[in-house]
């Protein structure tokens, strides 16, 4: 056919069946939306990046103020390779230090600092407010209660946690 020009367009997601797979897209945009929020908001005020902040925040919800290393990495759904490299780079700001267990040698914990502590109180307000802004606001209590216990029930299901 000539003069006649065929076009595809992929589409914005790729496809997935029914209602849930729709959700599993929703859920992955809405993330992405809100950590770029986040993101936005961290850098303009000069702070350093959110998986910063995310590291100090899970690290300090600990009784001792330490958590081991693939403990973290679990948390976080990170590889233990990406979390090496991210430690060392709050390591060498002077936020974190790495200690060793006393009876094993092969297990290592990330331990937060006072300047990690303090860092972490700086920028807590502005990442909270902008979860607000952009995620709390929007949700009933019930609602936040009804989406947490199933991400928590997805979560273990997937992670092989489920009881």
């Amino acid at each position: 056919m000539t003069g006649s020009h065929a076009t595809t367009t992929a589409p914005a997601v790729p496809t997935c069946n029914g209602s849930r797979g729709a959700a599993w897209w929703a859920l992955a945009r809405t993330h992405a939306a809100i950590s770029q929020r986040l993101q936005d908001a961290l850098a303009q005020e000069d702070f350093p990046p959110l998986p910063w902040y995310e590291v100090l925040a899970t690290i300090a919800k600990t009784d001792e103020g330490r958590m081991r290393m693939g403990e973290l990495a679990e948390m976080l759904v990170i590889t233990r390779g990406g979390l090496t490299k991210l430690i060392d780079r709050l390591v060498k700001a002077g936020l974190l230090e790495r200690t060793f267990c006393d009876t094993d040698r092969r297990v290592s914990y990330a331990t937060l600092l006072p300047g990690g502590l303090e860092l972490l109180d700086e920028m807590r307000p502005l990442v909270e407010g902008e979860i607000e802004t952009s995620f709390s606001s929007k949700l009933s209590v019930a609602e936040a209660d009804e989406l947490r216990e199933t991400l928590d029930g997805l979560r273990a299901v997937t992670c092989g946690t489920a009881e």
